[in-house]
């Protein structure tokens, strides 16, 4: 579920110091500095050859702030898919965040760069095109969520992120069943599904692991600054595809976390750290939109990202189909 994101610290920029100093010249936004999950995956390299330019992405999520000032002409579709029923001519409203998950998700995926604001994402010239399918009351419907990849991918999306926490493909037939088909349904009109792999790798246990099965989605789990596998990560099972990518540890220091965008109620231009595989799997959409932006097709860009990965970084036990961390700089690449 979404509110299973390890929340540790929120903040308005400015207000958190003490942080390693940015690569000169990598962006002048002054929350870069706090970013050390982009210089991990090598963005500043990225960046000089693409930034993921009209490519349109998908967030299936608790939503996103409309009115964030890092995300200021970003966002060119919205809804909300509560109480959908599955169907997504149900899809219908605002989809304004109003839990703040979402609005992190969306600043890892394309918070704009080099504005002198905030944080840069990891595409910072996508697009956004979001359904919500969270909300503070709770849980999530995996109808709703179904509808809301089938209207993201009708509206454009050419990758979609879903950050949905431990859903479990296979624990129950049916359960499984109609997440897949709206994982498929994305793929099959050429969008790419990246999946956070879950934090309930309880005890190292390998509890959150499932059974993905040739299910057509990139699987990620959550790296720390330390380039290990955090501790809640859950392994990424028999996973088709699968990476790990920066989510931030959970081990009390908040500036091991992800700073990005946030959303909190009658507050403005919120930041926070966030840790969670959540976290993860937009840095995986964010690489997927820069490859799409310089010419790969769907396909292509999945198997780029898990050529170029960086096998010295190991993913855990119980992920055997996993290839390493994600490394943009390589992946984006002549």
């Amino acid at each position: 579920m979404v509110r299973k994101t390890l929340l540790v610290y929120v903040a308005a920029i400015g207000l958190v110091g003490g942080l390693a100093l940015r690569p000169a010249g990598a962006s002048n936004d002054p929350g870069f500095a706090k970013q050390w999950n982009l210089v991990k995956i090598g963005a500043p390299a990225a960046w000089a050859r693409t930034t993921g330019s009209h490519v349109k992405v998908g967030i299936v999520d608790a939503g996103v702030d409309l009115k964030h000032e890092d995300l200021a002409g970003k966002i060119v579709a919205d809804t909300s898919c509560l109480k959908s029923k599955g169907d997504p001519k149900n899809c219908t409203g605002s989809g304004q965040d109003d839990v703040g998950h979402g609005t992190h998700v969306a600043g890892i995926i394309a918070a704009n760069k080099d504005n002198g604001i905030g944080v840069a994402g990891v595409a910072p010239d996508a697009e956004l095109v979001v359904a919500k399918v969270a909300d503070s009351g709770g849980g999530i419907a995996i109808e709703d969520a179904n509808a809301g990849i089938h209207w993201v991918v009708d509206h454009g999306a050419k990758v979609v992120n879903l950050s949905l926490g431990d859903l479990l493909f296979v624990r129950t037939a049916a359960f499984g069943t109609k997440l897949s088909e709206g994982v498929e349904y994305a793929w099959r009109h050429g969008a790419v599904p990246v999946i956070a792999s879950g934090n309930s790798d309880l005890f190292g246990a390998g509890v959150g692991s499932q059974d993905y099965g040739d299910l057509d989605a990139v699987v990620v789990g959550a790296t720390g600054p330390d380039d290990l596998v955090t501790d809640y990560s859950s392994p990424t099972g028999n996973a088709k595809w699968a990476l790990v990518a920066p989510g931030g540890a959970a081990d009390g220091e908040e500036t091991h976390k992800i700073w990005s965008t946030y959303w909190q109620k009658d507050k403005e231009n919120q930041y926070g750290w966030l840790a969670g595989t959540s976290m993860a799997a937009p840095h995986v959409t964010g690489a997927v939109a820069l490859l799409l932006a310089q010419g790969f097709s769907p396909q292509a860009a999945v198997q780029r990202l898990l050529d170029t990965a960086d096998t010295k970084v190991k993913c855990g036990a119980d992920s055997p189909t996993c290839k390493g961390r994600l490394d943009i700089a390589k992946a984006t690449a002549g």
